[in-house]
This record gives structure tokens, sequence and C-alpha cells, in this order.
């Protein structure tokens, strides 16, 4: 009876020590929220039908294009990326609804996204709620202020464009008796590029002249005509292309001859397709590089992408295009740290071992530590080229000035 007891367990045992040997790797990674053995779930929150849908429709294509080139040459320590994508139209609510479908239903380990400032902030809660890493693009400091674990920012903020942008036009330009006035959306973005422009015309000791653009403006007459009356010599403004595109127009229609310097949002080659020649002086910042420029990291970008898209050359001269290729990688980086035993919390912790990491010319160095969640710190500003439909860098990578409180 004892023997034949021994004997019945003696095969359990081999039969557990089998599985644990044969299965227990996939077993365990099934119990991983977005994790399998030969796949990793990504979601994607983006804007494809909303007001900002021009940047969202580019920065897809460039996910996608990544995620493929990525998934054919063997995946990352042997796992295939899934990326579920939801479009939230540039809307608080459906940007909740996005995020939950994911987290809950879809069961991603990590999310890219969202692209708004407004959309971010609500989610904080649930984010951390749920302990789900999320890599937004929401360009402004109090997404990392105070210190948040699952937040990971891919871009740079605005406040760093904003005195990049000072900077060049006091101290690189010197223009005498000069007035700049400030354009800015009735968004929550708005209200906080306009603080943040306000606060560097106090470090400079500057008085804005200030025009509220509505996100979806067609005629901006009263506001340019406003700033003519003021007598404006430069402009600055957050916008998307559609909106800079109007307000340049219009400057040209009613003879109001200033340059405009715009951050990020609308510094992309959409400016000249829409505004035509009212963009000649056009000028952007942005941490990312153009797709036309030449860095060994920007002919890797043409050549994966023209394995895709035999008219990338074309169709994707965008610079959210590259916006859209960097974010990814920052993702892969913090995936190719993590290493084979992944999870969602291995994943947060080897994104803040990122160290000047380096995509080779498509932006400044990326560092992360654990306890700053602060990506891209450099930026260039770039001015238009009517004949070629291209934004071309008049200043290599710079920082703000210091000493701004």
């Amino acid at each position: 009876m004892k023997k034949n007891y021994f004997s019945r367990l003696l095969f359990i045992s081999l039969i557990a020590l089998i599985l644990i040997i044969t299965g227990g790797v996939d077993a365990f990674s099934q119990k991983i929220r977005g994790v399998s053995n030969n796949q990793v779930k990504i979601g994607v929150i983006l804007d494809f039908t909303g007001p900002t849908s021009n940047i969202g429709v580019v920065v897809i294509e460039a996910y996608k294009n990544l995620f493929k080139h990525i998934n054919e040459t063997g995946g990352i320590h042997g796992r295939k990326i899934k990326m579920i994508i939801e479009d939230d139209h540039y809307s608080i609510p459906a940007g909740i609804s996005a995020f939950k479908k994911l987290v809950f239903k879809d069961e991603v380990m990590t999310i890219l996204g969202p692209f708004s400032v407004g959309e971010t902030k609500v989610l904080f809660r649930h984010i951390k709620k749920n302990k789900i890493p999320v890599l937004p693009w929401a360009p402004d400091k109090s997404i990392i202020n105070p210190y948040r674990r699952y937040i990971f920012p891919t871009n740079g903020f605005y406040d760093n464009e904003w005195g990049v942008i000072f900077d060049y036009i006091v101290n690189t330009l010197k223009p005498k008796n000069y007035k700049i006035s400030l354009c800015y959306p009735d968004v929550e973005s708005g209200k906080v590029v306009r603080d943040l422009a306000l606060g560097w015309a106090k470090f400079f000791r500057i008085k804005l002249h200030q025009e509220v653009v509505p996100l979806s403006a067609i005629d901006v007459t009263s506001q340019v005509l406003s700033m003519k009356r003021v007598r404006t010599t430069h402009i600055i403004a957050h916008h998307v292309a559609p909106g800079l595109s109007a307000i340049l127009k219009d400057m040209k229609k009613f003879g109001l001859k200033a340059p405009m310097y715009s951050l990020s949002a609308g510094c992309t080659e959409d400016i000249v397709r829409i505004a035509g020649d009212a963009s000649k002086n056009y000028f952007g910042a942005s941490p990312y590089s153009s797709f036309y420029e030449d860095s060994p990291g920007m002919k890797r970008v043409r050549q994966i992408s023209m394995k895709y898209n035999p008219n990338a050359v074309k169709t994707y001269n965008l610079k959210s295009y590259i916006m859209g290729w960097v974010i990814p990688e920052i993702a892969c980086e913090g995936l190719r740290k993590a290493g084979r035993n992944l999870s969602g919390e291995k994943f947060v912790k080897a994104l803040e071992t990122i160290k000047d990491f380096d995509t080779q010319g498509l932006c400044g160095l990326i560092t992360y530590t654990p306890k700053i969640h602060y990506g891209l710190r450099y930026n260039k500003l770039f001015k238009t080229n009517i004949k070629k439909g291209t934004l071309v860098p008049i200043t290599d990578w710079r920082l703000p000035p210091s000493g701004k409180k």
C-alpha cells in the first residue's frame, strides 16, 4: 500500500516538474497583464478624427512601421508587439473610455498616449490605481511634478520650448522697440502654455499682448486686426497647424508682417502645405528633427519606412512622423532593458534606467531616472522653406536660459 502511494506521489511530482519545465514560463507570462510567452500588448490613444487628427494620423503610421519592423526582425526578447489603437477625438470623455477599454478589456501592458494634457491629468488616478505604465505626449511639467511612478512623457515640455523661443527673439535677434503678441486656443493646453509664456515674459521683463484663437478657428480677422492695432512685431503662438495657418493667412490678408514662432504642437510641414507663401515668416520649436535631415538615425527611419511605403519620402516628410517614431523607440528601449522576464513593474524600472539614449539624430539625448521622468530636454528652432515645403533647422539643439523661477 505504501509502495503504491509513494509511486503515485513520485509520478505526480514528475508530471509537475515536466509542466514547470515545458510550460511554466508561458503559464507565468499569461498571468502578467499584456504579456504572454510570445507577445506583448501595447495600447495606443490618439486623435484620428478630432481637431489634432493632422498629427494623429501621421504618428500612427510611424508606430505601425516601426512595430512591424521590430516584429519582422524577431521581436524583442522573442516577443512580438501587438498594438491596439483607440481614437479619443481629442476629447476627455473619449480618452477615459479608451483608457478603460485598453486596460480592462484588452489588458495591455502599457499605453502610448494620450496626446492631451487635459486627458492625461484626468487619468492620473486611474493610471496609479491600475499601475499601468503610460507614455503620453503631454508637454507640461505638471505631468511629472510631483513624481508619478507610472507616467513617462515622451517629449520635451512647452516651458522649455517657450524658453528657447524667447531667448532666440531677445538675445539672438536683439530687436529694438518690439511688441510680442501671444496667441493660444481656449482649451486646457492653451491655458497651460499661456501661463508658461507669461512666466518667461516676466523673466525677460516683457509685457505680452494676448489673443485667444479657438481650436477650430477658420476666420481670425478680429485677432489679427487687434494685433496689428497694438503694433505687434513678433507673434508667439500655440496651436495645431490648421489654426496657425488661419492666423498666417489673415496676417497676409491684412498686412501684418510679424514673424510667428510656435511650439512643437504646430511645428510641422503642414504649415507650408496649408498656409502656402503666407508661412514664409514662420518659425517653430521642436524636440524632433525632420524626416529629410541627414543623420544616421534618420537614414534608418527612411530605409525602414520606404520598405513598407515606397512613397515614404513624400507621405512621411512631416515632423509629426518623427515624433511618432521616437515615442515607440523609447518604449522598445524599455522593453529591451526589462529583459525576458517582463511585467509592467519591470518595464517601469527599466525605463528609469534609460540614460543618454541616443536616437542618432532624431532628437536630443533621452534620460529618465527613478526620481525624474523627464525625457527630452533639448529643442531646435526651424524655419519654413516655401519652395521645398520643408522646415529647416536654424539652430542646433538648445536648452532654455537658466535662472527662471
